[in-house]
């Protein structure tokens, strides 16, 4: 018996790793086809190359948006250091980011678990990440969307490992300057967005409201955290942009609309997480590992010894909070990369409430013992059809592969290389560009205006270039 659950664990492991490789590597070759987007990246170097960078921070929080670090993210961007090759390592390095992130993160909540595990766990939830990533272009491939989701989602794993380990160290002056560093962290993590804001507060929040409630006691470098990220949310809000991009739609700021409008919202997409991705049934295969964290006596344990349906309307309630700014700022549903984000908390908030249903009841004996090999074989073959039904059925998955298979992103990286010897071209000062006959859904968000020459990208494009004008042309498109 212990040799067929032994056998069993071990066939899943290279399994987890397959699927692991599955959906990080395409992502990584994609990375070497990418390219600036004429949406927002050369707005946001051409007004930093005009203008300084410092001046073009505050004439966007004056006049658009209160996302502090984000802003710097884009306005400090390879381009505006005339690097445009950095945009073909980009995606891969923030993929490579993400995973290192989380498992930094996981290593720190069950360090009591093996390396090989950890990578296991790590593979997992990065391929049912990729598997149903609402938008893998503003995930990895749209500079403006990744410094205001997917950066702050990555600095907000490793926040966690961060405050993990201050509790950990016992050394001055190394936990004095531990605690600087997640203030920063906290820092940098609001001025990302008004999602991440939601989310730190509610986190930071939470913790301490739980101490406060269950515990009896205020942890002082929780509470400074927190402070810290009040104070950010004030310097996001307090911008007078923000006023300017609220102010174009009539159901911003209303509060019952926006709180409704957000947890009907997240419940359709919940009901299709878990028809669509294998979550169910690797949550089974999930609780032989929250077992031994049950069993384990390291301090970290306690991280999931709340009770189940208090970790269950925290996560709900989190989910839905992180939809809310969307109706509630410009009044409409979330955008793709917001969702990108959403559904990251979705799986980290689905293993943690397995975990904690697990240490609660403490009464699981795994998988392997009592069952036999026949529910074992059966699980297998159930987990295998799910993982293969949802891979066929996955949307990212078919675009990312779509794009490399038929060769679209290589097209596209041929056409946008055409049009860099163009746009490069000292002697040219109106400059027609062909119209993109490859547009790969994965790496590819929008182009400039096809018919206003003084629409806002046509201008940044031209600006940045030192073009009087740039113009998308069909007639000199290449003809199939």
């Amino acid at each position: 018996m212990k040799q067929t659950s032994t056998l069993f664990y071990s066939l899943l492991n290279v399994v987890a790793l397959l699927l692991f490789g599955f959906a990080l590597l395409p992502l990584l070759i994609l990375s070497f086809y990418n390219h600036p987007s004429a949406v927002d990246d050369y707005c946001f170097a051409d007004t930093a190359v005009h203008y300084g960078v410092w001046q073009a921070q505050k004439l966007y929080y004056d006049g658009w948006s209160g996302r502090y670090f984000s802003n710097l993210i884009v306005h400090s961007s390879p381009l505006v250091w005339r690097w445009y090759g950095a945009y073909r390592f980009l995606p891969a390095l923030f993929a490579l980011a993400w995973i290192g992130a989380l498992y930094t993160m996981i290593s720190e909540l069950v360090p009591t678990v093996s390396a090989r595990m950890r990578w296991v766990a790590v593979g997992l939830l990065f391929f049912l990440y990729v598997l149903m990533l609402p938008s893998p272009v503003e995930g990895f491939f749209w500079l403006a969307a990744v410094a205001c989701y997917t950066v702050p989602t990555i600095l907000s794993f490793y926040l966690i490992a961060v405050i993990l380990r201050w509790y950990t160290i016992q050394k001055q002056p190394l936990k004095a300057l531990t605690a600087i560093w997640a203030a920063f962290l906290v820092f940098a993590i609001v001025g990302s967005s008004e999602t991440s804001l939601v989310w730190m507060i509610l986190f930071l929040g939470g913790l301490l409201a739980y101490q406060l409630l269950f515990q009896r006691r205020i942890d002082v470098f929780l509470l400074g955290l927190l402070l810290m990220a009040f104070f950010s949310g004030w310097l996001l809000f307090r911008a007078p942009g923000n006023a300017i991009r609220m102010g174009g739609n009539p159901n911003g700021g209303d509060l019952l609309f926006s709180t409704r409008s957000a947890f009907e919202y997240l419940a359709k997409e919940m009901v299709g997480w878990f028809v669509k991705t294998p979550v169910l049934i690797l949550g089974v295969l999930w609780l032989p590992l929250a077992q031994r964290l049950a069993n384990s006596s390291h301090p970290t344990r306690r991280l999931f010894t709340i009770h189940p349906l208090l970790a269950l309307i925290a996560w709900i309630g989190l989910l839905g909070a992180l939809i809310f700014p969307s109706y509630y700022g410009i009044g409409v549903g979330p955008a793709p990369r917001v969702m990108n984000v959403v559904y990251t908390f979705f799986l980290l908030g689905w293993f943690y409430n397995l975990t904690v249903l697990v240490v609660f009841s403490n009464r699981w004996n795994g998988l392997g013992s009592g069952w036999g090999a026949i529910p074992l074989a059966l699980i297998a073959g159930i987990a295998a059809v799910w993982v293969a039904y949802s891979v066929y059925k996955s949307v990212p998955l078919h675009q990312i592969y779509g794009d490399l298979v038929s060769g679209r992103a290589a097209a596209y990286d041929r056409e946008m290389t055409d049009r860099q010897k163009v746009l490069n071209d000292p002697t040219l000062t109106t400059v027609r560009l062909p119209v993109l006959r490859a547009m790969p859904p994965s790496i590819f968000i929008g182009d400039i205006h096809p018919s206003d020459m003084k629409h806002w990208w046509n201008r940044c494009q031209a600006g940045y270039y030192g073009k009087k004008v740039v113009i998308l042309d069909s007639l000199t498109a290449k003809k199939p």
